[in-house]
């Protein structure tokens, strides 16, 4: 039997979701290296090395709301919890509120902060006042008893690729600072600017993805949700019904990859493959949905839609 510390400290490790913290750490290391890649052309090492700067402020805050938001999460959802997954480790941040609120208060001003610094490198996008946004939304959607009936999950699914679509905006926005008159420089920023048509792909499958994970979740959940008077997608429509909307979902996500495939192939043959495989498992999984009776059928399909989310995003690396 392991230690009582080891067992505390497991409980606040798991509560911060490092494997979705790394998914996240993963889409912005990769989205970056794609933008910065072709960016030599248009600024000196200096100001390349700003742009750097930047876009890791930019990483550590969707890191931190990321993590505010899933603490804030575990602290509405412990009654829930113990229905839903009796075996997990509780979180002993969650269960002082002062300590839990003084965490989950200065991860939001950090991130605001970051959020402010990232303005004064840009002349469009508010971040600062958009993390305050996303912030508020997160705290405010575990409020409502209602907050999980698709507004919910589509509004976290807007998060996860949200950040695909910040990285290459904060990008262009400095490009558009940094514009000379110079053809071959004017070159390698529309060259650039060309792949955000592939970012905003990606992001789009990764937001189709996620929410389908979403509604399973809800499935595997709707005892604890339903405990707490929570009114859900599966316990308003029913698990038949959801199961349904979920197989829907990954119709239009099969369609769609079937689409980029088919575009990708007089561009790029290893990004048809790495596509082609998020299809076959895409296939697979709305299959499995289309035959979910049970919550507890629903929990391996949440592991492996988080799995289809890792696998989209290394098309990334083919771009």
């Amino acid at each position: 039997m392991a230690p009582a510390y080891l067992t505390l400290a497991r409980g606040i490790i798991m509560g911060f979701r490092p494997l979705n913290l790394l998914l996240i750490l993963g889409l912005h290391k990769l989205t970056q290296w794609l933008m910065i890649k072709d960016s030599r052309g248009l600024y000196q090492e200096t100001s390349l090395l700003e742009l750097r700067h930047g876009l890791d402020q930019l990483m550590w805050a969707s890191l931190i709301l990321a993590t505010a938001g899933y603490i804030i999460n575990d602290y509405y959802d412990q009654r829930a919890d113990r229905i839903n997954k009796p075996e997990k480790v509780s979180n002993v941040l969650i269960k002082n509120p002062a300590v839990f609120w003084s965490i989950w208060t200065g991860l939001n001003l950090l991130a605001f902060t970051l959020g402010f610094n990232i303005d004064a490198m840009t002349k469009q996008t508010n971040y600062g006042a958009l993390f305050i946004g996303i912030s508020a939304v997160l705290w405010g959607y575990n409020l409502s008893k209602w907050s999980k009936f698709f507004i919910g999950p589509l509004l976290i699914s807007l998060f996860v690729s949200l950040n695909l679509v910040l990285v290459q905006d904060f990008v262009l926005n400095g490009h558009s600072m940094a514009l000379v008159e110079d053809f071959s420089i004017q070159q390698t920023y529309l060259d650039l600017a060309s792949k955000t048509h592939w970012i905003w792909r990606i992001a789009f499958l990764g937001f189709i993805t996620n929410f389908i994970r979403e509604i399973i979740k809800d499935i595997e959940d709707i005892n604890g949700d339903q405990n707490i008077g929570r009114h859900t997608i599966p316990i308003i429509l029913g698990i038949e019904r959801t199961a349904k909307v979920a197989t829907a979902l990954g119709i239009i996500l099969i369609l769609s990859l079937g689409t980029f495939t088919a575009i990708a192939l007089n561009s790029s043959i290893p990004l048809s493959v790495n596509l082609t495989l998020v299809m076959i498992l895409a296939l697979w999984i709305t299959f499995k949905s289309a035959k979910i009776e049970q919550p507890s059928q629903a929990k391996s399909l949440s592991l492996k839609l988080k799995l289809l989310l890792a696998l989209g995003l290394l098309c990334l690396f083919w771009l």
